[in-house]
């Protein structure tokens, strides 16, 4: 009997370290060329490292980790921290589980708040740039809901209807400051950014025009 009940403990020990295993974090570690650059990605986020932005090759750590913050929705770490050359950037991109989110980014020990951009709206991504590759904490909350339902192809996105696409492409690598990617392609911003992200689109006038006025730039304007 003995012998049997440590059998099946061991058993059980064994079984619950599997599924411990399996629970955990994704994490990607890749060797990266000061030259060349890379992306890496690892779960929700993917960083981008332009070429000519690390002081020499460096193997760069990217995963994802529990918040240490309960209101923060993610937490990415990477690792080293101080392999960027001065002056230069890394860009990380999150893609967030909302589809009418209004995003916040935390970066580095002291938690300050970095600006984000919209990275791809169609996929729900938004991006930081990153002065020294340093930890980073995301902020996650529902957008302003729309006054009226959105029509097909389109979403809310923080109160106002925009144009949406399920099957559009995902671009090779995070896009530079000030574009997004759209339907693959990393294209100049239709928004205007502001500052710790968010952003006003200079299509949508505020109060909203009386038919049959249409906006345009921000300002209600004859139809036609």
């Amino acid at each position: 009997m003995n012998v049997k009940m440590t059998s099946f403990s061991v058993l059980v020990v064994a079984a619950l370290t599997v599924i411990g295993c399996g629970s955990s974090k994704p994490s990607t570690t890749q060797t990266v060329t000061a030259s060349a650059g890379a992306s890496l990605t690892a779960g929700a986020a993917t960083l981008f490292i332009p070429a000519g932005a690390l002081t020499k090759d460096t193997a760069v750590t990217l995963r994802e980790a529990e918040p240490k913050h309960s209101t923060n929705a993610q937490r990415f770490e990477v690792e080293p921290h101080d392999a960027l050359a001065a002056g230069h950037e890394a860009h990380l991109s999150v893609k967030v589980n909302d589809s009418n989110p209004k995003v916040k980014m935390h970066h580095g020990a002291d938690d300050s708040l970095e600006d984000v951009e919209v990275d791809d709206r169609n996929h729900h991504s938004f991006k930081t740039n990153m002065s020294t590759l340093d930890d980073t904490e995301v902020e996650v909350e529902h957008g302003a809901t729309c006054a009226t339902a959105c029509a097909t192809g389109e979403e809310c996105d923080d109160g106002v209807c925009k144009a949406h696409n399920d099957a559009a492409k995902t671009c090779p690598t995070v896009c530079e400051t000030g574009q997004e990617c759209d339907d693959g392609i990393c294209k100049t911003h239709l928004e205007v950014e502001t500052e710790h992200g968010g952003s006003t689109d200079p299509n949508v006038c505020s109060p909203t025009c009386d038919a049959p006025a249409v906006c345009h730039e921000g300002v209600c304007k004859a139809n036609g």
